[in-house]
């Protein structure tokens, strides 16, 4: 395991609410000022002097009385037109949501909890989104392992610099195999998928690459080779069927083929909430991916909302509020030319404890800051630390029985992530209502 991988790892972890101690140090989400000092995972700028959360985040003219309650009412009107059509059997494909973020999307456990009540009411339409090859990494409807060697590219993919030729499908990262004995999976648990299952596997190969592509305990195998399936920008798209459940084997038959992750889906129309979170990520994260390439990845998901959920490592930094505006500006714009029938959702950093138990100040500037965006740029907009209960929410989750935040003061547990995305499923149903 690479030190980046190990990074990462812990970062994971710490999602989950674990204490890990390990010879990478541990970390909190990338780019912020985590509990030890620790460069900044993830970015392209050469590491710097960091300090503990609570210094990191004191510069701030913000005010610390903010509202401690979520805004009443979300227009979704792009979104709740889809799902009307689905409700209608007047739509034969799925409605998607797209959910773009940091660490607290990256574990699957916020989205998850968005995911769930929209497939229980409006049809399950599969997993969505899957990374391959790449570790750590979870995903709540399925089990994703990997054998051999695989190379991550690019290497710290939380840069807001352009990096290697800016190729990174929908999600910003790629794996390549390094060993012949590579090898990917993805395991549908439960009901992940109902009756058959489309598995769409994204790809750029050479002319002598092979990526064979085999449902486990079947027959069914099919190669991916530079010149089947669908091109898609660069990159190739090739698409087999399976019942559920079922068990996707990736390997490697020839070359070294790049990887951008399998679209998992139902037949038959429902909701998919596509998890796209990179740990230490910021909004200027999918700016620096190849404009051309990610606007062709998104528009070919065609969703019907985009959540945009970042903030906890710009306001951990020395950003100032000004660029994160100009910065969720361009990506607003990025996002609605390449899915201009979707609505946006911008969503706030949730809470980080400073030195006295209070929210550190820089939270509370860079909600308020990303609330403004969104009505000036006609989003919706979710503050997760409003949802949270305001200022000192973080410290008083840290000290529920059990805890619904993190020991690092940053991240959530698995049920602080439940809770919050509890809070964000009944504002997008009040939305998307009276679509029964």
């Amino acid at each position: 395991m690479t030190p980046a991988d190990r990074q990462s790892l812990v970062i994971s972890l710490l999602a989950l609410g674990v204490a890990v101690t390990c010879a990478g140090g541990t970390v909190g989400p990338a780019a912020s000022e985590p509990p030890s000092p620790a460069p900044t995972l993830g970015s392209s700028e050469p590491p710097r002097a960091t300090a503990e959360v609570p210094e990191a985040a004191a510069p701030s003219s913000a005010p610390p009385d903010a509202a401690s309650a979520p805004a009443a009412g979300l227009a979704l009107p792009k979104l709740r037109a889809a799902l009307a059509a689905l409700t209608a059997h007047e739509r034969t494909t799925p409605v998607r949501v797209v959910w773009l973020g940091d660490s607290h999307t990256a574990a699957d456990f916020w989205p998850h909890a968005l995911r769930r009540p929209l497939q229980e009411r409006f049809g399950n339409g599969g997993p969505g989104f899957v990374q391959l090859g790449v570790e750590p990494y979870r995903h709540a409807l399925l089990k994703v392992g990997r054998e051999g060697t695989w190379r991550r590219e690019p290497a710290s993919p939380a840069g807001s610099m352009k990096q290697l030729d800016g190729v990174f499908g929908l999600s910003g990262l790629r794996a390549v195999p390094e060993s012949a004995d590579a090898r990917a999976s993805v395991e549908l648990t439960g009901k992940a998928s109902e009756g058959t299952t489309r598995w769409s596997l994204w790809y750029r190969a050479k002319p002598a690459d092979r990526v064979r592509l085999a449902i486990r305990g079947s027959a069914q195998a099919e190669s991916a080779t530079a010149k089947s399936g669908k091109a898609l920008g660069s990159l190739r798209v090739h698409t087999i069927e399976s019942a559920s459940p079922a068990t996707l084997d990736v390997g490697v038959s020839g070359g070294a083929p790049e990887l951008f992750g399998v679209i998992v889906e139902s037949a038959k129309p429902g909701v998919v909430v596509d998890t796209l979170g990179i740990n230490g990520a910021r909004a200027a994260t999918p700016l620096a991916w190849n404009p051309v390439e990610w606007t062709a990845a998104l528009s070919a998901r065609e969703p019907s909302l985009v959540v945009i959920a970042y903030g906890t490592n710009e306001a951990a930094s020395t950003l100032a509020a000004s660029r994160y505006d100009k910065t969720l500006d361009e990506l607003v714009a990025r996002v609605r030319g390449a899915a201009p029938d979707a609505d946006c959702l911008l969503v706030g950093p949730p809470d980080m404890v400073s030195g006295d138990g209070k929210s550190a100040p820089r939270v509370v500037e860079f909600d308020q800051v990303a609330e403004r965006t969104a009505a000036r740029l006609g989003c919706g907009y979710f503050s997760a630390w409003s949802a949270m209960g305001g200022d000192g929410s973080m410290a008083r989750w840290m000290k529920e029985k059990p805890p619904l935040a993190a020991p690092d003061g940053i991240h959530l547990a698995p049920g602080g992530y439940e809770r919050l995305g509890k809070a964000l499923a009944e504002r997008v149903l009040g939305a998307v209502s009276p679509v029964k």
